[in-house]
């Protein structure tokens, strides 16, 4: 999946000249090994309750919701985007 981030010139800089040290191409790489690393650190992995509830109820639909169900999924949505920012 591709995202974007941001980052400091000095990180850029960083990243770059530790990719070439590796021979790689980009950095992308990098990132991913970081994150990986940081999420094996963080406490169930980062994730939460209410996330694996939200996945696990999203897992379950089959065919089509209701206008009541999509807006229900997509408060519930807003709100965990809220607390992970």
């Amino acid at each position: 999946m591709r995202t974007t981030i941001e980052l400091t010139d000095d990180q850029r800089a960083r990243l770059l000249a530790l990719a070439a040290k590796r021979r790689l191409r980009g950095y992308s790489s990098l990132i991913h090994e970081a994150l990986e690393q940081y999420l094996k650190e963080t406490p169930n992995g980062g994730r939460t309750k209410a996330g694996a509830k939200a996945a696990g109820a999203a897992r379950k639909i089959r065919g089509t919701l209701s206008d009541a169900e999509a807006e229900r999924m997509r408060r519930d949505i807003e709100a965990l985007w809220r607390r992970w920012r």
